[in-house]
C-alpha cells in the first residue's frame, strides 16, 4: 500500500507517541537459523511463516516472510527475551532510510504447564535432521475452553529458544500481525509444534517444518 506523504508524516508521528527513537549497542546481528512452519492461509492455501533466531542472545528477527503485507512499512522486528522489541521502519517515497523505533511487550515467564492442559501419551517427530538440526520429539496435549466450547490439540517439546516473545507478539498495537498466534499460558520453553483446533465456526492448523542454518545479517549503521 502506498502512503501519501501527509500519512506517513502521521503514521510515523503516532507510533513515536507509542515508542522511543533508540540506539543500539550492537553496530551488526548476524541471525543464523531459520525456523518454518507450514499454515492455511484465508484462501485455504498451504503457505508458511519463517521465523530467523540468534541463538546466543536468543533473539527472534521478524521479517516479511514472517508478518507477511500487514505492515509494508516495516522492513524488520527483533524481539529481544526481556520484551523489547526494534522495529525498522522504511520510507521509500521520502528516500529517508530507516527509522528505529522501541516498543516494550509485557512476557511473564510461565514455568509450569496449566493443569487443564492435558496429556493424550501419544507423541510424533517434527523437522528435518538433513539440515543439521535434530528433530523435535513431540508430546500431544490437549485443551478444552468452556467459554467458546473449543478444543484444542498441541503437539509440545522442550526447547533452548525462548517463545514468550513470539507468543505476545500479537497483542502489540502495530500493523505487523504473525499468521499463526502461539499460546501464551505455557512455559517459554516449549516450542509449539502443531495446533488443531475445533471449535464452532473455524478450525485453526499449523505444523512445524524445519530448522535451517542460514545468514541473515542486520546492520546498524544503516
Amino acid at each position: 500500500m502506498k502512503y501519501p506523504f501527509f500519512i506517513t508524516i502521521l503514521l510515523l508521528f503516532t507510533l513515536s507517541l507509542q515508542a522511543q527513537r533508540v540506539g543500539f549497542n550492537k553496530a551488526k546481528i548476524n541471525f543464523t537459523e531459520v525456523w518454518v512452519w507450514e499454515y492455511t492461509d484465508i484462501n485455504g492455501n498451504k503457505t508458511e511463516m519463517a521465523i530467523y533466531r540468534e541463538p546466543k542472545l536468543n533473539y527472534w528477527l521478524l521479517t516479511s516472510e514472517t508478518y507477511g503485507s500487514t505492515d509494508e512499512m516495516c522492513d524488520w522486528i527483533i524481539l529481544k527475551p526481556d520484551g523489547i522489541c526494534y522495529f525498522a521502519y522504511k520510507n521509500a517515497e521520502l528516500d529517508a532510510g530507516k527509522t528505529l523505533l522501541k516498543m516494550k511487550m509485557d512476557v511473564p515467564k510461565i514455568k509450569t504447564m496449566p493443569l487443564y492442559w492435558r496429556k493424550t501419551g501419544k507423541r510424533k517427530f517434527f523437522g528435518d535432521k538433513s539440515l543439521g538440526f535434530p528433530r523435535f520429539n513431540g508430546i500431544e496435549y490437549t485443551v478444552s475452553y468452556l467459554k467458546t466450547k473449543e478444543k484444542s490439540s498441541f503437539y509440545l517439546a522442550n526447547t533452548n529458544a525462548d517463545f514468550t516473545p513470539l507468543s505476545y507478539f500479537n497483542d502489540l498495537e502495530t500493523d505487523a500481525k504473525m499468521p499463526i498466534s502461539f499460546p501464551k499460558d505455557i512455559p517459554s520453553n516449549k516450542v509449539v509444534l502443531s495446533e488443531k483446533a475445533f471449535g464452532l465456526k473455524y478450525s485453526v492448523g499449523y505444523s512445524f517444518k524445519y530448522i535451517s542454518h542460514t545468514e541473515y545479517h542486520i546492520n546498524f549503521s544503516e
